[in-house]
C-alpha cells in the first residue's frame, strides 16, 4: 500500500467518524430538547389570573392585590428553588467524594428539608393573604377554582411514540 492510499483511507475514517460524532450530537439534542418539552406546563400564569378574575368577579382593586400577593410568592419561591438547588448539588458532591463526611451530608440535607418547610409556609401565608381578599361568595367558588387551576397546570406528557 503506498503512502497515498493510506491517506485516502485514513481520510475517509476521519470523515466517517465525523459524521457519526455529528449524528450522535444531534442526536442528543432533539431527546434533551424532546424531553423539556415534556414536562413544560400546558399554560401560562396569566391565564390563571384571568380565569381567577373572571371566574371570581374580582374587582380591579382585587385583581391588583392578588397579583401583588403572587408576585411576591413567585419571587420567594424562586430564590428558595435556587437556593435548595444549589444546596442538593453540593449535598451530591460531598457525598460522592472519595472521603465523605456524613454528618456534613446530614447538615446540608437538614437545610435542604427546612427550606422545603419554609416553602410550604410560604405558600400557607400566601392562600391566607388571598383568602383576606375575598368576599364569602368569591371564597365558596375560589374553593372549586383551586381544584380546576391545579389541573389547568399540570403538565401534558406527550406518549412515547
Amino acid at each position: 500500500m503506498d503512502i497515498f492510499s493510506k491517506s485516502k483511507y485514513q481520510a475517509r475514517i476521519i470523515f466517517i467518524l465525523l459524521a457519526i460524532n455529528v449524528f450522535t450530537i444531534v442526536f442528543w439534542g432533539i431527546q434533551l430538547k424532546a424531553s423539556d418539552e415534556d414536562t413544560k406546563p400546558r399554560r401560562d400564569a396569566k391565564d390563571a389570573m384571568h380565569i381567577i378574575k373572571n371566574k371570581l368577579n374580582l374587582t380591579s382593586q382585587q385583581e391588583e392585590k392578588f397579583a401583588l400577593i403572587r408576585e411576591d410568592f413567585f419571587k420567594k419561591e424562586q430564590t428558595l428553588s435556587t437556593l435548595i438547588k444549589q444546596q442538593r448539588d453540593s449535598m451530591n458532591t460531598i457525598m460522592f467524594n472519595e472521603k465523605t463526611d456524613m454528618q456534613i451530608v446530614k447538615d446540608i440535607a437538614k437545610r435542604v428539608a427546612d427550606n422545603g418547610y419554609k416553602m410550604e409556609l410560604y405558600r400557607i401565608e400566601q392562600s391566607q393573604q388571598l383568602k383576606e381578599i375575598c368576599t364569602p361568595e368569591q371564597l365558596k367558588k375560589f374553593e372549586e377554582l383551586v381544584r380546576e387551576i391545579k389541573d389547568y397546570f399540570k403538565p401534558e406528557k406527550k406518549k412515547n411514540k
